[in-house]
C-alpha cells in the first residue's frame, strides 16, 4: 500500500510483476535494475533470481528521485501465480499499488496465462474493501521468437485484457519496452494515489 506524506512531499509505491511460470518476471526486474540510472537503484540489495531455487518472489528497490515534485520510491515484487506460494502471492498483492502483468506471446502458454489472470483477478476481488482500483499494464514477452509460434495480439488481448489497459511488447533480454511500461503503471499509481494529473509524470 502506498505510503504518501504530503508535507515531506515524499511517496513509496509497491508494484506487483505478475505472469504464468517462466513468462519472463524475474528477467523484467533484472533488465530494470541492470539498465536504470545506478543513483535510481535503492540502498537496499535487491532480493532473488532466476537461479534461486524456492524462493517465492524477487524484489528490487528503487529511489527514483523527483516524480512531478514528489520524491519517490518504488519497491518491485515478482511473485508467482503457483498454489505453493499463495500465502506470499496474498500478502504483496494485498500492499500492491499498481500491477505489471507479464504476457508470455507463445500460442502454447496461452492456458498458462489465463490461468495467471485468473489466479491474480481472484486474488484481487478477495482482498477487495472498496478502496481504489488497482492499475494493470501489461509486458508482453517472447515475441521475438518465429511467427508461427506465436499468439497474435488480437487473441492476446482478448484473451486477458478484458479492460483494454495499456499493453507494451517488451525484448527483455535487450530491455526495449521495459521502461515505458514501468513508467506507465508508476504514473497510472501515482494518479490513483496523489490525484496526479495525466500529464505529469
Amino acid at each position: 500500500m502506498a505510503r504518501a506524506d504530503a508535507e515531506a512531499r515524499t511517496l513509496a509505491l509497491t508494484l506487483v510483476v505478475f505472469g504464468a511460470a517462466r513468462a519472463g518476471k524475474s528477467s523484467l526486474l533484472r533488465a530494470i535494475h541492470e539498465r536504470i540510472a545506478e543513483e535510481h537503484r535503492g540502498e537496499e540489495t535487491p532480493v532473488g533470481g532466476g537461479g534461486d531455487v524456492g524462493l517465492p518472489l524477487d524484489w528490487v528497490p528503487l529511489d527514483l528521485g523527483d516524480v512531478a515534485g514528489w520524491r519517490t520510491r518504488v519497491h518491485l515484487y515478482a511473485v508467482p501465480p503457483e498454489q505453493h506460494a499463495d500465502a506470499t502471492r496474498r500478502l504483496v498483492l494485498a500492499q500492491a499499488d499498481g500491477i505489471l502483468f507479464v504476457a508470455d506471446a507463445q500460442t502454447s502458454r496461452l492456458e498458462a496465462n489465463q490461468d495467471a489472470m485468473a489466479a491474480l483477478r481472484g486474488q484481487l476481488v478477495s482482498d477487495s474493501d472498496g478502496r481504489r482500483e488497482i492499475p494493470i499494464v501489461f509486458v508482453v514477452t517472447k515475441e521475438d521468437l518465429p511467427e508461427e509460434l506465436l499468439l497474435t495480439r488480437e487473441v492476446l488481448e482478448a484473451a486477458l485484457n478484458r479492460d483494454n489497459a495499456p499493453v507494451f511488447s517488451c525484448n527483455l533480454a535487450r530491455g526495449e519496452g521495459v521502461f515505458r511500461a514501468l513508467q506507465a503503471v508508476i504514473g497510472s499509481a501515482m494518479r490513483q494515489v496523489i490525484a496526479l494529473p495525466p500529464d505529469s509524470e
